[in-house]
């Protein structure tokens, strides 16, 4: 089969700065809010799912200077950014799917907006606090510890770097994307989500791995005593789990949103 071509584009919304989304793919519409790191056209999970969906990801502002997220100083308005985003892309009503962070801002958008979201995929999602269980703090770490942290519990590691890259800006794209994650997940990640989950009416697929070093699958209970329709599929591995399966993983998620 061949590789499904993503294209980036960018949108002008009125407010705050240009969009990037990538996009491509083909079948239902799916929309995938990307982890830690920024998405790129050859993840390997975003590459499974364009395989099954016609897939939008946006990325989230900031990547060329932190600055841009001055127009979003909560995640209120962080969200109503992506929700007129979508809008401006005629998407009136997909699945969304997130990954850490990205699981955070799929869950408030599907919260803020529900008639937006058919179906909700948190894969791993940030956005909810237990004392017993703590999220691990990603943000007082170098880089090789963040990805070390990630990939903790993985039958592999982090991809090596791609050796056509500046470091220096990779290096500096990695800081910016990890001051995005802080600016709405420090220190702690939970902004009221817990107090709005009961507003998400999507049917909801929670996925959690098992040795997820940042975030423990026990909040897959967390989540779903807020998510009145939510189930759980449990994945072997740590924090980037799906990425060492991302056909199984795309394939659990067909499957979910052609139930819907």
């Amino acid at each position: 089969m061949a590789q499904a071509v993503l294209n980036s584009r960018r949108i002008e919304l009125g407010h705050g700065p240009s969009l990037e989304v990538l996009q491509g793919g083909e079948g239902p519409p799916l929309v995938w809010l990307h982890g830690v790191r920024h998405v790129q056209a050859g993840d390997p999970l975003l590459q499974a799912l364009a395989e099954r969906f016609e897939v939008s990801a946006p990325v989230l502002p900031g990547k060329a200077s932190l600055s841009e997220l001055d127009a979003f100083p909560t995640i209120h308005d962080l969200v109503l950014f992506y929700d007129s985003a979508l809008q401006a892309l005629g998407i009136d009503h997909a699945v969304v799917a997130g990954h850490g962070p990205g699981g955070m801002l799929a869950a408030e958008l599907a919260a803020h907006a529900p008639g937006r979201v058919s179906g909700l995929v948190l894969i791993s999602p940030l956005g909810l606090w237990n004392d017993a269980y703590p999220v691990e703090d990603l943000f007082c770490r170098p880089q090789g510890a963040v990805d070390e942290l990630l990939w903790r519990g993985s039958a592999s590691g982090p991809p090596p770097p791609d050796p056509d890259a500046n470091p220096v800006e990779s290096g500096l794209a990695f800081a910016h994307a990890l001051g995005g994650v802080a600016k709405y997940a420090w220190p702690i990640p939970d902004r009221g989500l817990r107090g709005r989950l009961w507003r998400i009416t999507a049917p909801t697929l929670l996925m959690f791995a098992d040795a997820d070093a940042l975030v423990p699958a026990a909040y897959a209970q967390d989540f779903g005593e807020g998510i009145a329709d939510s189930r759980v599929h449990g994945l072997q591995g740590g924090h980037m789990a799906a990425w060492e399966a991302p056909d199984g993983v795309a394939d659990v998620v067909s499957r979910f949103a052609a139930e819907l």
